[in-house]
């Protein structure tokens, strides 16, 4: 956000279509924001740009495709009243579980394409539009937990791994430029994209005993990191990744010992 207050927060969101893309710009909106979403889909957000009208757009595209990145973002220039300042980068398909001797080559390259190279290219577009403006500016790129404890899914590990580079990498070359770069990395959300792979009540149990508030995350309560991320209230912020996940990081090294200790009626609730 630019960090005079008399400048709006303006923010485009890709994949701010659904999930905690959608819940970041609702955020933005009910605190007087505007936002542009970017998605291959934007039915979902649908009801929404409607209920803001002038203040919300939706653009249909895809984050890797470089010129209708561009072209989006000229689009953008002529709907917006108010110059973009932040830039959310949510983007990105959904990966499948599998040991590198079942998975394929093709399904690498369209997870770390859709993850990392979309990221790198609205950075590439949006932030450096941002970075050559005359206004302060915030980026937010969303990692993962597994960029941190590796799971069986290896492009969409490595993908937001990479991630996290490239967000220190920006946060350094456009640091003089006023524009601070972040990431944030989630645990296990309750999101669309989460339920596209089908899981079982069985498999979420396991997920919720591997974190230790015994939940899953709502997609506001990453929502809150990101707004606290593009608002002026972290300006000195920058190169950051802060892990959003219940615990399940700092928790990873208790199965050896039992597990979490658990409270009789259960584990307390935010």
């Amino acid at each position: 956000m630019n960090e005079n207050a008399s400048d709006p927060l303006s923010v485009v969101v890709t994949g701010g279509g659904s999930g905690i893309g959608l819940a970041t710009v609702e955020l933005v909106l009910q605190r007087g924001g505007y936002a542009a979403i970017v998605d291959g889909d934007v039915e979902r957000a649908d009801p929404l740009v409607r209920g803001y009208p002038g203040r919300l757009h939706a653009f249909v595209g895809n984050v890797i495709d470089e010129q209708r990145m561009r072209q989006v973002s000229e689009e953008i220039g002529q709907c917006l009243s108010v110059s973009v300042n932040a830039l959310v980068n949510c983007a990105g398909a959904p990966s499948v579980a599998a040991s590198i001797e079942d998975d394929t080559v093709e399904h690498w390259s369209r997870i770390v394409e859709s993850h990392l190279t979309g990221t790198y290219v609205s950075c590439k577009v949006f932030g450096s539009a941002i970075a050559g403006s005359s206004t302060t500016g915030s980026i937010v790129n969303l990692a993962s937990v597994v960029a941190l404890r590796p799971g069986p899914v290896l492009a969409y590990g490595a993908a937001k791994s990479g991630i996290i580079n490239l967000t220190e990498s920006l946060a350094t070359h456009w640091a003089t430029a006023n524009v601070r770069v972040n990431a944030v990395a989630p645990g296990w959300t309750d999101t669309p994209f989460v339920r596209r792979t089908d899981r079982t009540e069985k498999d979420l149990q396991t997920i919720i005993d591997a974190t230790p508030q015994a939940r899953m995350l709502q997609p506001v309560e990453v929502a809150e990191v990101i707004y606290f991320l593009i608002s002026s209230a972290s300006s000195a912020v920058t190169g950051a990744t802060i892990v959003c996940d219940g615990g399940y990081v700092a928790g990873s090294g208790w199965a050896p010992y039992g597990g979490f200790r658990r409270r009789a009626s259960g584990a307390a609730r935010p």
